[in-house]
Parts: C-alpha cells; sequence; structure tokens
C-alpha cells in the first residue's frame, strides 16, 4: 500500500479544502471524522462514500475493516494536518452530499436561523432518534465539520431539506407547530398525526414570518431561568409531541 508523505499530494489538497463551503458546495463532497463516526456512516449509506484515508498507523490496526471501500493512506503526520480534531483517530471518510430532499416522515422538525454546529449535529442526532426528517432553513452548515463530527452517522440516516418555505409545508399537510414561550404547554398537548416542528434562532427565536402562520405555538414549562439550550429544547419536544397521548 502507497503511503502519501506530502501535503502537496492532490488529494491531500483536495481533502484540506473540503473544511470551505464553497469548496463542497461546488465538488458535491464533504468528509467525515472519527473511527465510530466512519464506521456508521459507511454501514448506513455506502453507496455515498467516495473514499476512506487511514494514517499509515490507523491503517495498520483497523484497514482491514474498510476493504471494500477505495482506501487512501497517509503518513501520521500528513494525516494529523488534515485532521479537525486534538487528537485524531487517524480516520476520515469523504462523502458525496445528499441531495436536499422535501420530508416524506409524517414528523419533521425546521431548524430557523440556528446557527451553532453543536446544537444542528445534536438536533440532527435526536431527530434520527425519533424518525423526523429535518429542515434546515439559514442554519450553520449542515456539512461542516463541526456539525458533521457533532450529528456523528445521523447525518446521513436523516432526510435533510434545506431553505424549504413553511408555506409548503403546510400545504402539503403539516401543522405548523413553533417552539415559543408564549405558548401552549407542550405537555398538554394534544395529539396530531402529521407536523412540522419549528426550532429558532438561539438568540431572537422563531421568525416573526414563520409565527404569524403558525397553527399552534407550544412552549416548555420552565423554572427559575428564561431559556433553554435550543438544541435540548428541540429534543424534548419532539419526544414530547412524538407521545402525546390520542
Amino acid at each position: 500500500m502507497e503511503i502519501i508523505t506530502s501535503l502537496d499530494n492532490k488529494t491531500v489538497k483536495h481533502i484540506n479544502k473540503l473544511k470551505q463551503k464553497k469548496y463542497r458546495d461546488e465538488c458535491g463532497e464533504f468528509f467525515v471524522e472519527g473511527f465510530k463516526n466512519v464506521l456508521d456512516t459507511c454501514a448506513a449509506r455506502p453507496g455515498s462514500v467516495r473514499f476512506v484515508v487511514l494514517s499509515a498507523s490507523a491503517y495498520e490496526r483497523k484497514g482491514e475493516q474498510f476493504t471494500e471501500f477505495e482506501t487512501v493512506v497517509l503518513a501520521n503526520n500528513v494525516f494529523a494536518k488534515l485532521s479537525e480534531t486534538d487528537s485524531d483517530q487517524g480516520i476520515m471518510s469523504v462523502n458525496a452530499i445528499p441531495k436536499s430532499v422535501f420530508p416524506s416522515s409524517e414528523h419533521c422538525i425546521l431548524l430557523d436561523r440556528v446557527r451553532d454546529p453543536g446544537n444542528v449535529g445534536t438536533i440532527l442526532r435526536t431527530a434520527v432518534a425519533c424518525g423526523y426528517d429535518v429542515i434546515l432553513n439559514n442554519c450553520a452548515d449542515v456539512y461542516s465539520p463541526k456539525v458533521v463530527r457533532s450529528a456523528m452517522s445521523a447525518i446521513v440516516k436523516c432526510n435533510i431539506g434545506l431553505d424549504i418555505p413553511p408555506h409548503e409545508l403546510k400545504a402539503s399537510g403539516y401543522e405548523l407547530i413553533v417552539a415559543d414561550m408564549a405558548g401552549q404547554n407542550v405537555f398538554g398537548a394534544e395529539h396530531c398525526d402529521k407536523y412540522c416542528v419549528v426550532v429558532g434562532n438561539e438568540a431572537e427565536g422563531v421568525s416573526t414570518e414563520i409565527s404569524s402562520i403558525a397553527d399552534r405555538l407550544l412552549a416548555l414549562p420552565q423554572k427559575n431561568i428564561e431559556s433553554l439550550n435550543a438544541a435540548v429544547a428541540a429534543g424534548v419536544m419532539m419526544f414530547a409531541l412524538l407521545y402525546a397521548a390520542k
């Protein structure tokens, strides 16, 4: 197996440029880093994997687990230069960016200008656990390394739609449920068969344009604090509505 030792190698340069949103958009690829993250991503959507990248030492330990994929091996110091983590695990995969899709599940969540990558990734993971599709409107780039690392394999397990107008969701039969502190207690909310939960920007909440067309405003009851982290609030809302009494 050839080991790439130069930072000027074409493949190395390509992977490094995938840290930039503009380049990701141009070539339609992103990268996943970390052994479990890559392993789960390869298992969940193998057709999206363009190639797997391993450091020389990681290839010796774990290379046999990725023999069905094209494999690129880098010198340890070269891999370390590409890594987005302080202590890399010596493995990445380069994947095709899935096409944006309109939600097909009976339940979905729309993120309105959620800008923190950790929040976006955490919400994606919870959405997969709950069986929700996800819509991202003007949010942190879902295929950035920070979001991908936070989302784990949810990044390829979840149906993701980008910049879908809320009125199109309503026209498709989704009840638009906005998370708002002035709303009804979510734990007393009536069951709904087809709905879209809307969670807003960390500082400003849901835009007035969306709130004005909402079918319902729902809130999480809180004591002694003004607000919750967006990802925490989104997770509680998704589970609460999923298991609302019929």
